[in-house]
């Protein structure tokens, strides 16, 4: 009974277990690159380029350009990247960052819906009616006090009783 329920276990813990994909694909990927290119300046602009052995390439180049106020350098950062993907196809994916913000190209990322033109509010010729304003009513002054009236008026009913 033990070696049942042991042999099922084991079993089981196989089952479990992750396949892999493409076992050449992922031998592959375990490869270190092919080529290998960095080149640093002193000002901190750069270029590098990589190929790994499952035919990813990366270039990259970081160059400074003076800034909006010209008081400073700003890095502005371009590259390329290019793999295949596991359905066989190249993907490349081409990319700026700096000054203007990041824009990111590639023909398999989605393209922004733009939108359509708000359409103008048309003008209208003649002005709208004046609303008089509200005015708070003038105060009034009470008579006389409101508990000396009913005491009044409660004596009034009881001589008229008697």
């Amino acid at each position: 009974m033990k070696f049942f329920v042991v042999a099922v276990s084991l079993f089981a813990v196989a089952l479990s277990a992750p396949a892999s994909p493409d076992a050449a694909l992922e031998a592959r990927r375990r490869l270190p690159a092919l080529e290998h290119e960095e080149v640093h300046d002193e000002y901190g602009q750069f270029a590098l380029r990589y190929v790994t052995a499952e035919g990813t390439v990366v270039s990259e180049r970081g160059r400074l350009v003076p800034d909006s106020e010209g008081t400073g350098y700003v890095m502005i950062v371009e590259g390329e990247t290019s793999y295949i993907g596991d359905d066989g196809k190249t993907y490349v994916t081409k990319y700026t960052a700096g000054l203007d913000g990041t824009h990111v190209e590639g023909n398999h990322l989605p393209v922004p819906v733009t939108p359509e033109p708000v359409p103008a509010v048309p003008v209208t010729p003649e002005p709208a009616p004046a609303v008089e304003p509200i005015v708070a009513p003038e105060p009034f002054e009470v008579a006389a006090e409101p508990v000396e009236f009913v005491i009044e008026s409660f004596n009034n009913v009881v001589k008229k009783l008697n």
